[in-house]
């Protein structure tokens, strides 16, 4: 089941000229699935995509399985353990599952693999679960 996007988010958003424009999608067994292929724009050395954009991607992947629960989540903590870079152009795969869940808080981990099924990274994260709101000025 393919998840909601926002157009101006940085992770999912289709029309955030910025942004990763991943997509996700929840799967059969629970678990989140992000792809994501990196542009020119998300470089740090040549032919390097900047570790900014690769935490995005594995912190929105964790979060959104807060969203089959018809919650939203703010970030509190991401770990992330790096194992390879990655090249712009190519098509990466995270998959997100939950480690722990207790009334308002996520604890989930992810694992993010190269086209060939390399491992690139494990990430652990920390979420708060709730309703909709944002702060206003």
């Amino acid at each position: 089941m393919d998840q909601i996007s926002f157009n101006g988010c940085f992770g999912c958003g289709p029309t955030n000229e910025a942004g990763i424009k991943a997509v996700f999608r929840t799967m059969e067994d629970g678990r989140i699935e992000g792809v994501f292929v990196a542009g020119q724009q998300h470089i740090g050395y040549p032919d390097s995509v900047h570790v900014g954009p690769l935490v995005g991607f594995l912190s929105e992947a964790m979060g959104r399985l807060a969203f089959p629960r018809d919650l939203y989540y703010l970030t509190e903590s991401i770990s992330v353990t790096f194992k390879s870079a990655v090249s712009p152009g190519v098509k990466i795969r995270a998959f997100a599952t939950i480690k722990r869940l207790t009334g308002h808080h996520l604890t989930a981990e992810a694992k993010m693999y190269g086209p060939g099924g390399q491992l690139i990274a494990e990430a652990e994260g920390k979420y708060s679960l709730s309703t909709r709101r944002a702060l206003r000025k």
